[in-house]
């Protein structure tokens, strides 16, 4: 089992921080280390990551994360740091797989705190011996470069299925919002005015399922989804108690010696 410690040194070279500047500078490294953690599947919760083992002039600190972790996951944790630090535009550095955009949105958000001429230091820890390795300093042009460097939305033609939950047709660009059947999500869908009477019909009937088709893009950051315009706007069929009848045994043999429960119940294992 190990620990996930990293140390930051703030302002290197002069005496001190101003007050202003390190709580926010205390406050975008925790976020950052709370991204990171949950990348590695460890809990990101306020307050886990202590601030410890002080020292004046340009103020060390060493961050450590409340909870003991294997060892496999500290080493995940200590490439992903090191691969964050030594990154620049024109060098090969490849982050790690698991470690998203949003912890790398995060890391770059340290540049907030920092004079254009400041940087910030950061050594981290050998899991084996617990010495401090090797410092690296980046400072906000760096910073920059790896923000400039996340690819943020992704683009496609794609369909949204849920329930109509809001529609607003005062706003410059008019809109409805679809709470996703699967996740909840609610998703705006923009709309030209021209499809106003195929938008109001999706509203008639307050528990259908509807469909908006259209140019939509996902925010790797945020997570969030939206439709940039719609196109095409559905209404799902409404299957009755007889439909679902005539379903079940239009292929028959599909689940071989096996009955339609159990076929089911072995595909959820299988899963």
């Amino acid at each position: 089992m190990a620990t996930l410690r990293v140390r930051f040194q703030l302002n290197p070279g002069r005496t001190g921080v101003a007050l202003g500047k390190l709580s926010k500078q205390a406050e975008n490294i925790e976020l950052f280390l709370r991204s990171l953690a949950s990348d590695l599947g460890e809990d990101d919760s306020p307050n886990l990551w202590l601030a410890r083992d002080f020292q004046n002039g340009s103020v060390y600190n060493t961050a450590e994360f409340q909870a003991v972790v294997d060892a496999e996951k500290a080493g995940m944790f200590n490439d992903a740091v090191q691969c964050l630090t030594r990154f620049k535009a024109v060098s090969r550095v490849k982050l790690p797989d698991f470690v998203t955009p949003s912890t790398v949105d995060r890391f770059a958000s340290l540049r907030h705190s920092l004079d254009p001429d400041e940087k910030i230091g950061i050594a981290l820890f050998d899991i084996d011996t617990g010495k401090l390795k090797r410092w690296s300093f980046v400072d906000r042009l760096q910073l920059e470069e790896i923000e400039e460097s996340i690819e943020t939305e992704v683009r496609y033609i794609g369909a949204v299925m849920g329930r109509t939950y809001e529609w607003n047709k005062g706003a410059k660009e008019p809109y409805i919002v679809i709470r996703e059947l699967n996740s909840g999500e609610l998703i705006k869908c923009v709309y030209a005015d021209d499809d106003y009477s195929k938008v109001a019909r999706l509203f008639n009937d307050k528990a259908a399922i509807v469909i908006v088709e259209g140019a939509m893009t996902f925010n790797r950051i945020t997570s969030k989804t939206d439709v940039t315009m719609a196109s095409s706007f559905d209404v799902a069929p409404d299957f009755s108690d007889e439909d679902y009848e005539r379903f079940f045994g239009c292929a028959p043999g599909i689940t071989g010696d096996l009955s339609t429960s159990e076929f089911i119940a072995r595909g959820r294992e299988d899963d």
